[in-house]
C-alpha cells in the first residue's frame, strides 16, 4: 500500500489531516522538482499553440477522440518542462532580452490577460494582439478560442513574421459548459464594481471548490475535459489554415492536489510543471476566412477592466 493510499486510510479525521501536511511538505522538498531552464525559444517550431493550464494526462485523455493528435502514450512520452508554473511567470522568464532577435521576427496573438502587466507598450515582439481586449465574452467570463484563432490565421498568412505564438485560455476555468462549476461566476451583473466575485468566495475557483469538498472532483475533471475538447476543435480549425511545424503545448499545467497544490500556483509540481509537447505539420487548405479585424484596425481605444477579467478567471490578487 502506498503511503497516501495509507494515509487516507487513517480513521481519524484530524491524524489523517496531521499526517497529510507532514506528507505533503516532505514531499515539497524531496519530490518538487524545477522549471526548465531552457524556454520554448530554444526549441524548433513554426506556430505554437498554448492551452492555458492544460495537464499532461488530461490531453493524453482526450487524444483518442482526434485523429491528428498521437496516441495517449505518446502525449505522455512526448511532454516536456515548462519553465513556469503560471501563465504570468511564463511571460516574463519567456520574452526576455536573451531571445530579442527573435521576438522581433515573433507575432503573440493572445486571450490572456496578464499580458497587459508583463509586457505593456514598450514590449520587445514584433506584434503583440490583445485579442482578450476587444473579443471578450462578458457572459461567459473568458475569451473562447474562436476569436483566437480568425486572428492567428490572419497573422500566419500575413507572412510578416518567422514564429507565430497561439495562447488560447481552454481549458483553464471558467468551464464553457459548466459555469456553475466557477464561484466568481456573475453574469447578471457583469461589469458593475466590485460584483464579478462575491466577497466571501473570492478565489473560490472550480479547484478550491473541490479541495473544501465543495464539488465532486470527478465533476470538475469532466468539465475540464469538455473545456480542452472547445479548445482543440479551434485548433483543429487553426491547423488547416496555416502552414509550418505547429506544436500542441501549454504555458503550465494544473494541480489537483497533489502534494497539497492546487490550481497553479507558480510551485514546481509535476502537474503544474509538466505540459503536453505535440509536433504537428499544418497545411494551409483555406477552409476558414478570418473575419476578425484586431483593435488597430479598427482605429479606436479599447478600455478594459484588466482586473476584472484576471478575477473572471480565479485570479483576485
Amino acid at each position: 500500500m502506498g503511503i497516501s493510499r495509507f494515509i487516507r486510510n487513517v480513521p481519524d479525521r484530524g491524524v489523517r489531516r496531521s499526517l497529510e501536511v507532514v506528507y505533503e511538505w516532505v514531499g515539497r522538498q524531496v519530490w518538487m522538482g524545477a522549471f526548465a531552464d531552457r524556454t520554448v525559444f530554444d526549441r524548433e517550431w513554426d506556430i505554437l499553440v498554448l492551452l492555458d493550464a492544460c495537464r499532461v494526462d488530461l490531453m493524453a485523455e482526450v487524444a483518442t477522440e482526434y485523429d491528428w493528435l498521437p496516441s495517449p502514450a505518446d502525449v505522455e512520452a512526448g511532454a516536456i518542462d515548462s519553465i513556469a508554473g503560471s501563465s504570468k511567470e511564463w511571460m516574463r522568464r519567456t520574452f526576455t532580452p536573451a531571445h530579442a532577435a527573435t521576438l522581433e521576427r515573433t507575432a503573440y496573438v493572445t486571450g490572456n490577460p496578464f499580458s497587459a502587466a508583463v509586457l505593456g507598450d514598450g514590449h520587445p515582439l514584433g506584434l503583440l494582439d490583445e485579442v482578450w481586449r476587444y473579443a471578450w465574452d462578458d457572459d461567459a467570463g473568458t475569451i473562447r478560442p474562436e476569436p483566437l484563432t480568425d486572428r492567428a490565421i490572419r497573422v500566419c498568412r500575413s507572412g510578416e513574421f518567422d514564429r507565430v505564438i497561439v495562447h488560447y485560455m481552454q481549458p483553464h476555468v471558467p468551464f464553457l459548459e459548466r459555469p456553475d462549476l466557477h464561484a466568481g461566476y456573475r453574469p447578471a451583473h457583469w461589469g458593475s464594481p466590485g460584483s464579478v466575485v462575491d466577497p466571501d468566495e473570492a478565489g473560490l475557483d472550480a479547484w478550491g471548490r473541490v479541495r473544501r469538498g465543495e464539488l465532486d472532483s470527478d465533476e470538475v475533471w469532466a468539465a475540464y475535459a469538455d473545456n480542452l475538447r472547445i479548445g482543440l476543435e479551434s485548433v483543429a480549425t487553426l491547423r488547416r489554415n496555416v502552414d509550418g511545424t505547429l506544436i500542441v503545448s501549454s504555458d503550465h499545467g494544473n494541480a489537483m492536489g497533489e502534494l497539497g497544490i492546487w490550481g497553479h500556483p507558480d510551485k514546481p509540481v509535476s502537474s503544474v510543471r509538466r505540459v503536453p509537447w505535440i509536433e504537428l505539420e499544418a497545411r494551409d487548405e483555406t477552409t476558414r476566412q478570418p473575419t476578425l479585424e484586431a483593435e488597430s484596425d479598427r482605429d479606436r481605444e479599447v478600455s478594459v477592466d484588466v482586473q476584472d477579467r484576471l478575477t473572471s478567471l480565479g485570479y483576485t490578487e
